[in-house]
């Protein structure tokens, strides 16, 4: 097992740049229009019913970051409360999720620059843009952030603007029938409104890298949580205010639209841009994040040692970085719709929102001095309250992303017993060469346990 450990060079400021960026990515700039045009002026109502199961995988994320802050904790987790096949699924889910979710970021970008090169290929676009961030990430983790810092103050600043002022220049008489295609269509776009609060629990597989994680994770999420909610819930109530519902679900760009319609004609410029800039910061993030979980199962020897290396100029996982880029420049090449993509990305977060509820019930018993020494520690009450809703709402937004995008569902879930079969062959492998998971995920948990030590 390589014993290479990674700095903690991301602060509290830092984090949050990232996790604001991460969350709310290109998706607010497309998915509002598109979701109108299926639920009407009740859209916001859809993003309201998506912010409780983010809630409660926020609570997740602080909780098990606090305690383990090593890469991939969410993978340590649990493997360590559960098992490891599931800990490696969730891993596997990951690169799944960057198959489909980074190629939607980047058709977003793609559909956006169109406002400037109306000429170009979006796929060759999309492309140009996951190798330029590329190359960002392999500078290191403190060029990713500044650019991160730089390009989250530009798109929120625009978002509050629009959404702010809109305020004032809205058409009451649009949002009327608030729900003309029926409360079901609303419940229904719940399920691709949530893709838009995924990246929460994203946070778990940089904690290695976060300084003071006992402290700080908690108050990264929350402050995370605070933010993204009001920027969705703003923008989603002002849009269908400002451009008739029937309209928002056949424009390519609604916010630029729906900013010329009281801004000055430059301004649709600006909030063009934003969105550029807000694709740019999710799709870093998904390769910070996925290049670690990856990096950490590799260092357990799960995935073949070579993506355990780090670049002896950054000390950071550069061989998982450029495989992260590999993934979704592949998914980039399906072309699917946003609504289907956003969908069955959610597929696999749900499922592990009730992965994760089940593990937190078991947490204090599984992992008892970790939780007993924690700085942020849930109540039983508020650990199964966490936990049930959890698995309902899971439960629930499964079934409905599955009715409405069976074929690409049933796909998502071959892939997962493709990881499923992975798992099995290479741990007999490992067996036979005398190495036990069991014991490398000890060495996890007694690495959190130094770190939170050492923080406290």
């Amino acid at each position: 097992m390589s014993s290479v450990r990674l700095h903690r060079k991301i602060g509290l400021a830092g984090a949050v740049f990232l996790m604001v960026g991460n969350v709310v990515g290109a998706s607010i700039f497309i998915l509002p229009g598109n979701l109108a045009g299926l639920a009407g002026p009740a859209v916001f109502i859809a993003y309201l019913i998506a912010m409780v199961p983010a809630f409660f995988n926020t609570l997740i994320a602080a909780q098990v970051g606090s305690i383990l802050p090593v890469s991939a904790s969410d993978y340590v987790f649990t493997s360590t409360v559960l098992h490891p096949l599931l800990g490696f699924l969730k891993v596997w889910a990951a690169m799944l999720g960057a198959l489909v979710g980074g190629p939607l970021l980047a058709y977003g970008f793609a559909d956006y620059m169109a406002f400037f090169l109306p000429d170009t290929d979006r796929v060759v676009i999309a492309c140009s843009l996951i190798a330029f961030i590329t190359a960002i990430n392999l500078l290191g983790i403190r060029s990713s952030v500044k650019l991160q810092m730089v390009m989250v103050s530009i798109f929120v600043t625009a978002l509050l603007i629009l959404s702010l002022g809109g305020l004032f220049y809205m058409d009451m008489e649009l949002m009327t029938p608030i729900a003309p295609l029926g409360w079901g269509a609303v419940i229904s776009v719940a399920v691709p409104a949530y893709y838009s609060y995924t990246g929460f629990t994203m946070l778990l597989s940089i904690t290695e890298e976060i300084k003071d994680p006992a402290r700080n994770v908690p108050l990264i999420t929350f402050y995370t949580f605070l933010i993204v909610a009001f920027i969705y819930t703003s923008v989603t109530f002002v849009v269908p205010g400002l451009i008739p519902w029937q309209e928002l679900g056949a424009i390519a760009a609604p916010l630029s639209a729906a900013a010329a319609t009281f801004l000055p004609e430059w301004y649709s410029t600006a909030i063009t841009l934003a969105a550029l800039l807000a694709a740019g910061t999710s799709i870093n993030m998904v390769i910070i994040t996925c290049s670690r979980s990856f990096f950490a199962v590799a260092r357990n020897r799960i995935y073949p040692e070579i993506f355990s290396r780090v670049s002896a100029r950054t000390g950071e996982p550069d061989a998982t970085t450029l495989l992260v880029a590999v993934v979704i420049l592949a998914g980039i090449a399906f072309q699917g719709n946003i609504a289907q993509y956003a969908s069955v990305s959610v597929i696999g977060w749900m499922l592990y929102g009730i992965i994760w509820g089940i593990a937190l019930v078991r947490l204090p018993r599984m992992l008892p001095d970790h939780f007993a020494n924690a700085q942020f520690k849930l109540s039983t009450r508020w650990i199964w309250i966490t936990a049930v809703i959890n698995v309902i709402l899971g439960a629930l937004f499964i079934f409905i992303a599955v009715r409405d995008n069976t074929a690409p569902a049933l796909g998502y879930f071959g892939l997962l017993g493709v990881g499923a079969v992975y798992y099995y062959f290479r741990r007999r492998k490992l067996e036979r060469e005398g190495v036990s998971l069991e014991a490398l995920l000890k060495t996890e948990t007694e690495e959190a346990a130094l770190a939170t030590a050492a923080a406290s």
